[in-house]
């Protein structure tokens, strides 16, 4: 009897094979920086994007032309990767992030889910499904900063929930495909409209509404070629949205609106790496990727006098950087930007008079000529420990005065400039 006992506790108490594995991951994030100027930002001015202008005061001095400070963890990551059993003779893997960062216009410092996604790999191809890096993001080429931003707005910066196919002919080459929705990082339209007079509309909102609104998701495909140190690649996007979902006639009635606005943008990356040395270049030519964080947007073309219905035409821009990192324990870089806003496709509809012109102009600042950006940085990496200096000048061209309805652009110009110098420390495990 003890015999047969032992037999059958050892038998309980052998390890059964895994399906699965699970492995955590994160690390705690501090960041400290000193900002001369205001700007467009998220995340209590973590996520800083440019300079804003809000005008001169009574003296000429910038409004924003303020130094302000801050210290922050909210990007402080915890995320979860799973390796799941054979489905369908597919290798299975899931990977589930958050961070502290919340909405990070509108309540910051709670949590957030940043990726929710599943892999099906086979031998030659994957399927992700969830929510992940908007293939504009480019896999491994993205700039090497201190900064959260990461970039931006030089280098596209979205996570949005998708469908992607890979297949990979050969061991160089990638073939991509992807439907993509929007869902934190958004497009503008018109939330109220109650006449068609641009006092009288509402519409520097952002919502995913306006992308679902239009029945068709974000369409991207994409090539890439890995060879030794080597990564090329290119892709393009074709992006709808409704604006609005009705009119107001003369009769101060509405009237459903149906018109859409089409938007195809284009990208075009590389990177090299070679022991110490990593060298990365990326640039983006597209209308109105503001759910990318790339200034722009678009604008009314034209307008029915007996319904309201209105016809719009995309602002086209054109943004790059370049980004040198050499260096292993001790680390230097250097990320120099530059963007342009080359105007609208067509002519603006007049709102006003010949003399003083109004338009209706839906984005994230469109009124801005072009950007650069100068970041050098020095890290020290010590085992799991991340520590960066960096220092960046961001500097603005808005456009003032009146606008040219023919492109949307302005006459005349005034720079904000922005010098930023921050300390981050990642701790990572």
């Amino acid at each position: 009897m003890f015999l047969v006992l032992s037999s059958l506790a050892t038998m309980s108490q052998e390890a059964k094979p895994k399906t699965s594995s699970v492995e955590f991951y994160g690390f705690v994030r501090f960041e400290s920086y000193f900002d001369s100027y205001k700007g467009l930002n998220a995340a209590n001015e973590q996520f800083f994007i440019v300079p804003l202008y809000a005008g001169v005061d009574a003296n000429g001095k910038h409004i924003n032309e303020t130094p302000t400070y801050n210290f922050s963890s909210m990007a402080t990551r915890l995320g979860v990767r799973v390796s799941g059993p054979e489905i369908l003779k597919a290798k299975t893997s899931a990977n589930i992030e958050a961070d502290f960062a919340g909405d990070l216009l509108n309540n910051p410092a709670m949590l957030r889910v940043r990726q929710a996604n599943a892999v099906f790999s086979w031998t030659k191809s994957s399927l992700l499904v969830g929510q992940t890096w908007h293939p504009f993001w480019s896999g491994k080429v993205f700039p090497t900063v201190g900064g959260l931003n990461t970039g931006a707005p030089f280098q596209p910066f979205n996570r949005s929930p998708q469908i992607r196919y890979d297949y990979r002919p050969s061991s160089k080459f990638i073939l991509s495909a992807a439907m993509v929705s929007e869902f934190q990082y958004k497009s503008y339209g018109f939330s109220k409209i109650d006449a068609m007079d641009p006092k009288l509309m509402t519409y520097s909102d952002k919502s995913e509404c306006y992308n679902r609104n239009a029945a068709v998701p974000e369409m991207i495909a994409n090539v890439e070629m890995n060879s030794g140190g080597f990564t090329i690649g290119a892709g393009s996007s074709l992006k709808y949205i409704k604006p609005t979902l009705y009119t107001v006639g003369q009769d101060t009635k509405k009237y459903v609106s149906d018109e859409l606005l089409q938007s195809l943008s284009f990208v075009g990356y590389s990177q090299y790496v070679k022991s110490k040395f990593t060298i990365k270049a990326k640039a983006v030519l597209g209308q109105n990727m503001t759910h990318l964080n790339i200034p722009g947007g678009y604008g009314v073309k034209s307008v029915d006098p007996t319904t309201g219905a209105m016809t719009y035409t995309p602002y086209n821009s054109m943004t790059s950087f370049v980004n040198a990192v050499y260096g292993a324990k001790y680390q230097v870089g250097i990320l120099v930007g530059y963007m342009k806003n080359l105007g609208t496709k067509d002519a603006l509809y007049n709102f006003g008079t010949e003399a003083i012109p109004s338009t209706v102009t839906p984005g994230l600042l469109p009124n801005i000529a072009s950007v650069y950006r100068v970041a050098p940085s020095f890290a020290l990496n010590i085992s799991k420990l991340r520590l960066v200096l960096e220092y960046e000048l961001t500097s603005a061209k808005y456009g003032t005065g009146s606008i040219d309805i023919k492109d949307g652009l302005y006459g005349s110009a005034v720079n904000a400039t922005n010098n930023r110098a921050q300390l981050m420390m990642m701790y990572s495990f």
